[in-house]
């Protein structure tokens, strides 16, 4: 009988994890593997929504009661793996799982430990780490979760493509406007530059610190919201990630997938991609300083040195992020938990 995998979530905005998402469901569909998005609850992510749609990945969103998951996978007529993401999908699945006598399955995508509630939260989900088999997209996440394998962020390898950047150079943050994530570093590097006219600075993407930001951000500094990927990645010539606490951000992999530089914070995994001055860029310290120095320095490379820089990181792109190794993993830990049938 053919076997279902589950993508278990509780998504209100659209970030790493939900980009990952995308990524898995893909890589999985096109090797015939069937598969759904499962939604804990409707948190009205229209943007998640419509990026499912567009890639044709089914999708269903229960009602935000734990029982709902519980009387869903009941409903299950093959064989299945549910496979969560986020540390409240993970804490539901793994326990109403195990209640069930069912198959489940965690990727763990957060290296930061949060405070208040969230700290609970991340913690629960930590210790309730052994009702599952678990991947994490680093080894600091791994460190400190049951029986965790590796499985690297990933994305479907674009052809190279490099364009040299534009005379008024585009710098970009991409991602969920959280504490973690640094946003008001970002926006601290684009007020050094206010009166550099090399420069241009935009911010792509949503979170809880949008109106915060925007009450105090510089002139040459824009706002564009959630966009999709072919508008975003064009009009870009450098990524910079200024992430306090990361796991392996997918923003990275993307920006190098679309022949775009990075300079980024040393944080999480991304010393996994990124070899300083062969691949990229990283910052001895987590400030505007060394940001804003750093950025400098790449301004002063020549196109060859920027084109070589680039060219390295894609190489290590194609070697050991587009999915090939990840999908050996994942078919291993589904059949693992549903069999050959």
């Amino acid at each position: 009988m053919k076997s279902h995998i589950i993508i278990f979530v509780d998504s209100g905005l659209y970030g790493g994890i939900e980009s990952h998402i995308i990524q898995l469901a893909k890589l999985l569909l096109h090797h015939q593997i069937d598969l759904e998005v499962l939604f804990y609850k409707d948190h009205k992510n229209i943007f998640f929504y419509e990026q499912l749609k567009h890639n044709k990945i089914n999708y269903h969103i229960l009602n935000g009661q734990p029982f709902s998951l519980y009387h869903y996978l009941n409903k299950q007529t093959q064989p299945y793996v549910l496979h969560t993401h986020g540390y409240k999908a993970g804490i539901i699945g793994r326990i109403i799982c195990k209640f069930i006598s069912k198959p489940c399955i965690s990727t763990y995508h957060a290296g930061e430990t949060g405070s208040g509630k969230l700290r609970f939260y991340n913690l629960f989900d930590r210790l309730t780490s052994v009702l599952s088999r678990n991947f994490a997209v680093s080894e600091q996440i791994a460190a400190n979760i049951s029986r965790a394998t590796i499985l690297n962020n990933f994305v479907s390898i674009k052809q190279f493509n490099y364009t040299p950047p534009s005379n008024t150079i585009r710098v970009a943050f991409v991602g969920r406007l959280s504490f973690e994530k640094g946003p008001d570093i970002f926006i601290q590097v684009a007020k050094k530059f206010i009166n550099n006219k090399a420069f241009s600075f935009h911010i792509y993407g949503d979170g809880p610190m949008k109106n915060t930001l925007q009450d105090n951000f510089p002139e040459n500094l824009t706002f564009h919201g959630h966009q999709k990927a072919d508008v975003i990645w064009p009009n870009i010539d450098l990524l910079m990630i200024t992430s306090r606490q990361e796991g392996l951000p997918l923003a990275l992999l993307e920006a190098i997938n679309h022949c775009t530089c990075v300079i980024s914070t040393q944080v999480g995994a991304v010393n996994k991609v990124i070899k300083n001055n062969y691949s990229g860029m990283i910052c001895e310290n987590i400030t505007s300083d060394s940001l804003g120095s750093t950025l400098n320095t790449w301004q002063q490379l020549n196109t060859q040195q920027k084109l070589l820089l680039i060219k390295n990181a894609h190489n290590t792109l194609i070697k050991s992020f587009s999915g090939t190794q990840q999908l050996k993993l994942l078919t291993c830990a589904y059949k693992l938990r549903y069999g050959r049938g």
